[in-house]
């Protein structure tokens, strides 16, 4: 797992301090409800105190990120962004400060610790808010609540890949090493040798590619047919050698199979444009399920198959047997065995 340092934050957006706010703001949008209205502000020209900010039904609650280490430059900055806020949010009623530190505690030495002069901070202008008619609740996020924050909403990893690791890897990183790859390679590699395998195939699936789209949706509609054909076997009253009637024994459980098959892939339609993790799990025990189900009423069928030859062939053997003795033994003894 990448490591989670806020120091070696990766400068996207413009640089380390635009990375830190943005990725305050990606965690403040997973925590609110999803009726509430989330909006994010550029601060290029000044942001309004705010970097984002929620409307929940009982008032504004606003997001401020401090890309500082020390408690004295996050007090100084972060005394300007509220008095900013208070004025320009008039509904604003709780008020988030996101920095990339954790706060220290008492150690025994004079002074204040920086945990007590957050606190004396946060107490001073919440009162100082009451005395003019304001309710107003501070809440720090220091680096270990962000930190939980991420682990608890980035589940894949996305996030933390994106703000913390520091190679980022574009065209020009690839075509750079792809040219150092060739040249180590020299004449060994020839492109007119080269060996496919199927490998392509997983980081196509991985990509959602065009070509794995098209044959993925070319092998759901095959499944869509052999289910169609499924439909009419199991339907089918009339019955003869080439065309036999469905076995009762296993009627229930084939429609039950039918149905859900065609749930299945009405499920995976929509595997082709959404990455969603949960939903590619879901649907593979789903298949899973189905194919055991499928197995099971494979065996049905073989043993009332296999039932079925056996007598057709026991009545064959009997007519046989009958038609070589008429011309070996005597009539009396026919009728007799007939009879």
């Amino acid at each position: 797992m990448t490591e989670i340092d806020f120091r070696l934050i990766a400068p996207r957006c413009g640089g380390q301090r635009e990375a830190f706010e943005e990725l305050c703001c990606q965690l403040a949008r997973r925590t609110i409800p999803s009726d509430a209205a989330f909006i994010r502000l550029h601060g290029a020209g000044g942001d309004g105190g705010v970097e984002c900010f929620a409307d929940y039904s009982d008032g504004r609650v606003g997001w401020q990120a401090k890309y500082v280490f020390d408690i004295g430059s996050l007090l100084t900055q972060a005394t300007g962004s509220l008095t900013t806020a208070l004025n320009i949010h008039p509904a604003l009623t709780r008020y988030f400060v996101c920095f990339p530190f954790d706060l220290t505690g008492p150690t025994g030495r004079k002074g204040l610790s920086g945990q007590k002069k957050f606190d004396n901070w946060r107490k001073s202008h919440e009162q100082k808010a009451k005395a003019e008619g304001r309710q107003l609740d501070i809440v720090a996020w220091p680096a270990s609540k962000l930190i939980e924050l991420l682990l608890e909403h980035d589940v894949h990893g996305g996030v933390r890949e994106y703000f913390f690791n520091q190679k980022i890897l574009t065209n020009e990183w690839f075509l750079e090493h792809l040219g150092v790859a060739n040249k180590t390679a020299g004449p060994r590699y020839t492109p007119a040798l080269n060996v496919k395998t199927d490998l392509w195939k997983w980081f196509a699936a991985f990509g959602r590619t065009s070509t794995w789209s098209n044959e993925f949706k070319g092998k759901s509609l095959a499944c869509r047919k052999a289910n169609k054909n499924l439909v009419t076997a199991l339907n089918r009253s009339d019955s003869d050698s080439m065309s036999p009637a469905w076995p009762e024994t296993s009627r229930d459980q084939m429609q039950t199979l039918i149905a859900d098959t065609g749930e299945l892939l009405n499920e995976c339609d929509s595997l082709t444009t959404i990455g969603n993790e949960d939903l590619y799990k879901c649907s593979v025990d789903k298949l899973n399920n189905l194919l055991d189900g499928f197995k099971s009423v494979e065996s049905y069928l073989i043993k009332d198959l296999e039932t079925g030859v056996c007598q057709a062939s026991c009545r064959l053997n009997q007519n046989q047997l009958l038609t070589r003795n008429r011309f070996a033994l005597p009539r009396g003894f026919l009728k007799a065995w007939a009879g």
